[in-house]
């Protein structure tokens, strides 16, 4: 009797983590890819922090460490969640114009031309690089609203922090 319930939840656990691995392999790479880093670089910030604290003999050092790790494991896990129940909104289409590349500040222009024919201009983090001519699907927050209203300078800000990543379209 005792060994046929340790054989039902032993089949329910493989069940439920075969039924997770699917669901996982739905997350679009991107996402993934940005969790990945996000909680590598929290559990390196949590042994640098402890090591350092502990170094130093300062407790606060190491709080202060332990509530960086969490904080980004949570948004690790964010984004998971997000891509495995697909709480974000995609916008594909091919670069026509790059504004701003080598300007001074933290942003440039991206403008996008949609399969429509309308062009929507992204305000993108100069760390990622697109050419022109090129097509990729951008993946947003969807933060409850639409990913374009139509006005190209409130679309464009309103998605300078939602902007999860992109990848070329083949």
């Amino acid at each position: 009797m005792r060994k046929k319930k340790k054989t039902e939840k032993l089949e329910h656990l493989v069940s439920d983590i075969s039924q997770w691995m699917k669901e996982i392999q739905t997350i679009p790479a991107v996402l993934a890819d940005r969790a990945l880093k996000v909680g590598a670089l929290s559990f390196l910030a949590l042994f640098l922090g402890a090591y350092v604290g502990r170094e130093n003999h300062s407790t606060s050092f190491i709080l202060w460490s332990v509530a960086i790790c969490l904080f980004g494991m949570g948004y690790a896990f964010r984004l998971l969640r997000c891509g495995r129940k697909q709480e974000y909104e995609t916008i594909e289409g091919c670069v026509c114009e790059l504004k701003g590349r080598h300007s001074i500040g933290r942003v440039y222009h991206v403008g996008v031309q949609l399969e429509d024919g309308r062009v929507a201009e992204l305000l993108l983090d100069k760390q990622y690089r697109f050419r022109l001519g090129k097509r990729y699907r951008f993946y947003f927050n969807r933060k409850g609203q639409s990913a374009l209203f139509g006005i190209r300078s409130l679309d464009a800000a309103l998605h300078i922090d939602s902007f999860y990543g992109a990848e070329e379209l083949k």
